[in-house]
């Protein structure tokens, strides 16, 4: 009996070195993640969303925050839109309000609050798109500009025109997120686990009827 436990166990070890190997040493994930990736349409909208990455309870916004929310910002001088909408609460007890967060950020950085605003109140995407739209839509905004990660941009889209927008995806450049993200050997982990994350969420936002 113990012999057979410790083949079984010696066999799942092998596999797990294996898989391991597979992941770090071919670019299997970034395959994967192809599916995902939209191309950038910056075309002319009426408001730039920018989906919250995370924020500290210091009130400061994590790497992905900031990165999207700098992109955005970017857009927004370059006049692809009049405004800037924030989007993302508290996610967690120990987190901060993510869309707060990021205005502050743009705030310390030059940009006039006339052109920000927030939606503090949602959790995940599917709620981004839900209080965007109560926002965004009795004002007339129709058509925007959709910031999020690129691995991220397939849902992000898909949900928010659900919520009744017409979308032009602006991922961020994977280049910006090198750093954040690392690639290719031991990054390809963090990749694979965001991927098979997204496959799933659109499994269940599919099953939920959010897309």
């Amino acid at each position: 009996m113990i012999k057979k436990i410790g083949r079984w166990v010696t066999a799942l070890f092998t596999m797990i070195g294996l898989f391991s190997t597979v992941i770090v040493a071919t670019p299997v994930s970034e395959y994967l993640a192809q599916p995902l990736r939209l191309e950038a349409q910056l075309k002319s909208a009426e408001a730039i969303v920018v989906l919250g990455g995370g924020a500290f309870n210091d009130g400061l916004p994590s790497a992905a925050s900031l990165t999207r929310a700098v992109y955005g910002f970017t857009l927004l001088r370059a006049g692809y839109a009049p405004r800037l909408l924030l989007s993302g609460g508290q996610v967690s007890a120990e987190s901060g309000l993510e869309g707060v967060a990021m205005k502050k950020l743009l705030q310390d950085i030059g940009a006039s609050p006339k052109v920000l605003e927030t939606e503090d109140r949602s959790t995940r995407t599917y709620s981004n798109a839900s209080e965007s739209a109560r926002i965004l839509q009795p004002q007339g905004v129709r058509h925007i500009l959709l910031v999020t990660h690129p691995n991220h941009m397939l849902r992000a889209r898909w949900t928010f025109e659900k919520a009744g927008f017409t979308v032009y995806p602006a991922p961020v450049p994977w280049d910006r997120l090198v750093a954040i993200w690392g690639r290719p050997s031991l990054g390809r982990f963090q990749l694979f686990h965001n991927v098979l994350y997204e496959y799933a969420g659109l499994v269940l936002y599919w099953g939920k009827g959010w897309l």
